[in-house]
């Protein structure tokens, strides 16, 4: 797993615990879909949040919110987009990372939390 920080490109910051516990829970729903992600992770200390991606074509992104609501967003969709959708409340059921989809969680505009 590679570390990231949003706005501090090339340097690794370590997260906190709670991070720490936000990445784990957004990987744990990643191994639901496919068991082999590589995924590494963004912190998103603003958004009291994190981001786990699927780094692999047709991968996507899991924001993962501090109540541990998530976001899943697509490889298609741009982290920035799927930002301020986050922001803006829309969630995706956990219920929805079912165990061997090899696809996300199918995702539509109208999930909002």
């Amino acid at each position: 797993m590679t570390e990231w920080s949003a706005g501090r490109a090339g340097e690794a910051v370590t997260p906190t615990p709670e991070q720490q516990s936000l990445i784990e829970f957004g990987e744990a729903l990643y191994r639901r879909i496919a068991a082999d992600a590589d995924t590494g992770h963004v912190l998103l200390p603003e958004d009291d949040a994190v981001a786990v991606v699927h780094r692999a074509r047709g991968g996507g992104t899991i924001l993962v919110a501090a109540d541990r609501s998530v976001l899943f967003s697509g490889s298609a969709l741009d982290i920035s987009a799927a930002l301020i959708d986050f922001r803006a409340g829309r969630r995706t059921p956990v219920e929805r990372f079912r165990c061997g989809r090899r696809a996300g969680p199918a995702v539509g505009r109208d999930q909002v939390g």
